[in-house]
Protein backbone atom coordinates (compact mmCIF):
# COMPACT_ATOMS: atom_id res chain seq x y z
CA UNK A 1 0.00 0.00 0.00
CA UNK A 2 2.99 2.17 0.96
CA UNK A 3 4.25 3.63 -2.53
CA UNK A 4 0.83 3.23 -3.85
CA UNK A 5 -0.58 5.21 -1.25
CA UNK A 6 2.57 7.78 -1.58
CA UNK A 7 2.13 7.92 -5.55
CA UNK A 8 -1.84 8.71 -5.33
CA UNK A 9 -1.35 11.63 -2.63
CA UNK A 10 1.47 13.25 -4.34
CA UNK A 11 -0.56 12.98 -7.56
CA UNK A 12 -3.74 14.97 -5.54
CA UNK A 13 -5.47 11.86 -6.20
CA UNK A 14 -7.35 11.99 -3.06
CA UNK A 15 -10.43 9.95 -4.13
CA UNK A 16 -8.24 7.00 -4.76
CA UNK A 17 -6.06 7.52 -1.86
CA UNK A 18 -9.51 7.35 0.39
CA UNK A 19 -10.59 4.37 -1.29
CA UNK A 20 -7.12 2.61 -0.19
CA UNK A 21 -8.00 4.12 3.23
CA UNK A 22 -11.22 2.77 3.42
CA UNK A 23 -9.25 -1.05 2.77
CA UNK A 24 -7.07 -0.75 5.29
CA UNK A 25 -6.79 -0.66 9.11
CA UNK A 26 -6.44 2.47 10.73
CA UNK A 27 -2.92 1.50 12.38
CA UNK A 28 -1.74 0.04 8.86
CA UNK A 29 -2.61 3.28 7.22
CA UNK A 30 -1.33 5.80 9.92
CA UNK A 31 1.94 3.98 9.97
CA UNK A 32 2.40 4.21 6.24
CA UNK A 33 1.32 7.56 5.98
CA UNK A 34 3.58 8.91 8.90
CA UNK A 35 6.46 6.83 7.29
CA UNK A 36 5.58 8.28 3.69
CA UNK A 37 5.36 11.49 5.21
CA UNK A 38 9.10 11.46 6.72
CA UNK A 39 10.14 9.99 3.47
CA UNK A 40 8.99 12.52 1.40
CA UNK A 41 8.27 15.71 3.54
CA UNK A 42 5.28 16.65 1.35
CA UNK A 43 2.82 19.03 2.71
CA UNK A 44 -0.05 16.76 0.37
CA UNK A 45 0.14 13.76 3.15
CA UNK A 46 -1.62 16.89 5.66
CA UNK A 47 -3.66 18.14 2.48
CA UNK A 48 -4.92 14.55 2.43
CA UNK A 49 -5.60 14.08 6.02
CA UNK A 50 -7.83 17.41 6.25
CA UNK A 51 -9.80 16.30 3.24
CA UNK A 52 -10.39 12.89 5.70
CA UNK A 53 -11.18 15.17 8.08
CA UNK A 54 -13.46 17.34 6.10
CA UNK A 55 -15.61 14.27 5.49
CA UNK A 56 -15.52 12.74 8.93
CA UNK A 57 -13.84 13.91 12.04
CA UNK A 58 -12.30 11.51 13.90
CA UNK A 59 -10.07 11.88 17.16
CA UNK A 60 -7.87 8.99 15.17
CA UNK A 61 -7.26 10.42 12.13
CA UNK A 62 -6.91 14.57 14.27
CA UNK A 63 -4.06 12.25 16.10
CA UNK A 64 -2.28 11.60 12.94
CA UNK A 65 -2.65 15.32 11.95
CA UNK A 66 -1.14 15.93 15.19
CA UNK A 67 1.53 13.25 14.88
CA UNK A 68 2.28 14.39 10.76
CA UNK A 69 2.56 18.34 11.53
CA UNK A 70 4.78 17.63 14.65
CA UNK A 71 6.88 15.15 13.56
CA UNK A 72 7.87 14.93 9.41
CA UNK A 73 6.55 18.12 8.61
CA UNK A 74 7.84 20.18 11.40
CA UNK A 75 10.00 22.58 9.47
CA UNK A 76 7.49 23.72 7.77
CA UNK A 77 6.44 27.62 9.68
CA UNK A 78 3.36 26.78 11.41
CA UNK A 79 3.21 23.14 11.98
CA UNK A 80 3.43 23.24 15.51
CA UNK A 81 0.87 25.86 15.77
CA UNK A 82 -1.48 23.57 13.18
CA UNK A 83 -0.41 20.49 15.44
CA UNK A 84 -1.63 22.24 18.14
CA UNK A 85 -5.51 22.20 17.17
CA UNK A 86 -5.72 19.19 16.18
CA UNK A 87 -4.12 17.50 19.08
CA UNK A 88 -6.72 20.31 21.07
CA UNK A 89 -9.44 18.43 19.47
CA UNK A 90 -8.45 14.82 19.91
CA UNK A 91 -8.19 15.41 23.25
CA UNK A 92 -11.83 17.30 22.72
CA UNK A 93 -12.71 14.19 21.24
CA UNK A 94 -12.25 12.18 24.22
CA UNK A 95 -13.60 13.88 26.45
CA UNK A 96 -10.17 14.74 28.33
CA UNK A 97 -9.96 11.44 29.03
CA UNK A 98 -7.40 9.92 26.74
CA UNK A 99 -3.97 10.15 28.36
CA UNK A 100 -2.01 9.74 25.30
CA UNK A 101 -3.66 12.37 23.69
CA UNK A 102 -2.96 14.78 26.41
CA UNK A 103 0.48 14.14 26.82
CA UNK A 104 0.62 15.51 23.27
CA UNK A 105 -0.15 18.86 24.71
CA UNK A 106 2.64 18.59 26.62
CA UNK A 107 5.40 17.50 24.15
CA UNK A 108 3.68 20.90 22.58
CA UNK A 109 5.40 22.76 24.84
CA UNK A 110 8.82 21.21 25.02
CA UNK A 111 9.32 22.28 20.98
CA UNK A 112 11.14 25.38 20.15
CA UNK A 113 7.72 27.26 18.94
CA UNK A 114 6.98 26.31 22.90
CA UNK A 115 2.80 26.81 21.39
CA UNK A 116 1.64 25.37 24.75
CA UNK A 117 2.67 27.91 27.78
CA UNK A 118 4.48 26.35 30.58
CA UNK A 119 1.41 27.39 32.72
CA UNK A 120 -1.36 25.28 30.58
CA UNK A 121 1.18 22.31 30.16
CA UNK A 122 1.08 22.03 34.15
CA UNK A 123 -2.76 22.08 34.22
CA UNK A 124 -2.47 19.23 31.16
CA UNK A 125 -0.61 17.46 33.59
CA UNK A 126 -2.09 17.36 36.37
CA UNK A 127 -5.03 16.59 34.53
CA UNK A 128 -3.01 13.38 33.54
CA UNK A 129 -2.08 12.36 36.93
CA UNK A 130 -5.65 12.33 38.07
CA UNK A 131 -6.29 9.78 35.18
CA UNK A 132 -2.98 8.27 35.66
CA UNK A 133 -1.00 9.09 38.94
CA UNK A 134 1.96 7.27 37.96
CA UNK A 135 2.47 8.71 34.38
CA UNK A 136 6.39 9.91 34.42
CA UNK A 137 5.70 12.49 31.59
CA UNK A 138 2.91 14.53 33.69
CA UNK A 139 5.25 14.27 37.23
CA UNK A 140 8.43 15.27 35.15
CA UNK A 141 6.60 18.26 34.06
CA UNK A 142 4.90 19.12 37.40
CA UNK A 143 9.40 19.44 38.64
Amino acid sequence: MGDRLEELILQGNFNEAKQLYAQTSFKSFSHELLSTAFDNESLANYSFLAMLLLEGEDEKLHDLAYLVLSQPLCHIEGAYASALYHAQRAVELTDFKNVKRLENLLFLNIVPEKVVSDEKAKEIASKILVLDPENEVAQEMLR
